[in-house]
């Protein structure tokens, strides 16, 4: 079995404990000892912090800012981190968020009644430069006038070729051997599942298939749930051909069933495909936007939403996780015979009953642990972000 260490480097930096910090390489390489034999880690997602992408921070005036002063380093992550993975016998996978680009901040009214999470950005939010410059790639409701503020479009070339310029750059900075995509988001979740996704190149392309304007007119919604879906497939296959360009490998992480769920909507997974196709190298699931998975804080704690096809935060209309595993997954990936698949357990307590169960799934290669809760039981147990 292969593990993987879960790396959200910005939580180490800003919140982190000692060596839990990772503020150094001789920090980090002292960790990794401990991934290696504490939780058998033979691989890593390493997490790029929002300090590191072109964007700004946003905060109340009375609101003490600490994040820049702590996530600031003086070593060269991109080069150091592969480097120091591979001495470990590691992988190392440069770990980006493509539903995430960040928000800006509510008037004081609004914060006080709706928040991501008032440990830590109830006061203060940060928002992509792309994402400000271009307010019309972000997703809108059927008026087009109400934005998911940090969730672009897929269906827009420009903001898939963003993305794939962006990660580019930082896995041609290091000797990074795979590129690992989540679909987690920390924007403020949909008022209900399908509030979003009316944005105008998906309107012209249903209209132009189906014959209906999802604006004005009774649509299919499984239909245009399953379009929303083929531009995520889109933009993967043209990650594919850039990964196979750089001979790195491509992973996947998802909330597992057939849609992404809350925040999100129910835009169509059509993870089926991607194996078919071969476009992943490795499917991580059972991932959850709603829960932070260093410190379990619940975000948006007062947004839900409602309306979902399938939803993993109360089950429904998903069987048990093992029972999915063996009559879902399982099929699937033995067919297919070249991805991975790999089980989230950022957001569980450790149990060795369950993930001996798990570990020893015919279908599941590796499970995927949080490293800061594994390296910060202080911070975790105070149960509240001490910046």
């Amino acid at each position: 079995m292969s593990n993987i260490a879960s790396v959200s480097w910005g939580d180490h930096l800003v919140f982190g404990e000692g060596d839990g910090r990772l503020h150094s390489p001789a920090a980090l390489r002292r960790r990794m000892n401990h991934w290696r034999k504490e939780l058998g880690a033979s691989s890593l997602h390493w997490r790029i912090p929002h300090t590191k992408i072109p964007g700004q921070y946003h905060k109340a005036e009375d609101y003490p800012q600490t994040i820049e002063r702590r996530s600031d380093i003086d070593w060269n992550f991109l080069r150091q981190v592969p480097e120091l993975a591979y001495d470990h016998g590691m992988k190392a996978y440069l770990y980006v968020s493509i539903f995430d680009e960040g928000f800006p901040l509510d008037p004081p009214g609004v914060r006080a009644v709706s928040y991501h999470n008032a440990m830590h950005a109830q006061h203060i939010t940060w928002q992509s430069d792309f994402s400000r410059r271009h307010p019309n790639f972000a997703l809108v409701d059927r008026t087009g006038e109400i934005r998911q503020w940090g969730v672009l479009s897929l269906a827009y070339p420009q903001v898939r070729e963003h993305y794939r310029r962006r990660f580019r750059v930082w896995l041609e900075s290091g000797d990074w051997d795979g590129l690992f995509v989540c679909t987690r988001s920390q924007s403020r979740p949909a008022e209900f599942a399908d509030q979003f996704g009316f944005n105008e190149p998906v309107r012209q392309d249903y209209l132009k298939r189906f014959g209906r304007d999802i604006r004005t007119e009774d649509f299919d919604l499984k239909l245009l749930c399953d379009l929303r879906g083929e531009y995520l497939t889109l933009f993967l296959s043209e990650l594919r051909e850039m990964t196979v360009d750089l001979d790195v490998r491509l992973t996947l992480g998802m909330p597992r069933g057939d849609v992404l769920g809350p925040p999100l909507g129910n835009l169509t997974l059509a993870w089926r495909e991607w194996l078919n196709l071969g476009l992943v190298d490795e499917l991580i699931i059972n991932q959850n936007s709603s829960v932070c998975p260093s410190m379990w804080h619940d975000l948006w704690p007062m947004h839900r939403g409602y309306g979902y096809a399938q939803n993993y935060l109360d089950g429904y209309n998903l069987p048990p996780l093992l029972e999915h595993l063996s009559e879902t997954y399982t099929s699937a990936i033995s067919r297919n015979g070249k991805t991975e698949l790999f089980v989230a357990r950022q957001w569980d307590e450790r149990s060795e009953t369950e993930e001996q169960a798990l570990l020893t799934h015919p279908v599941v290669s590796g499970l995927v642990y949080s490293t800061f809760r594994h390296d910060n039981p202080k911070a975790v147990k105070r149960g509240d972000w001490a910046a």
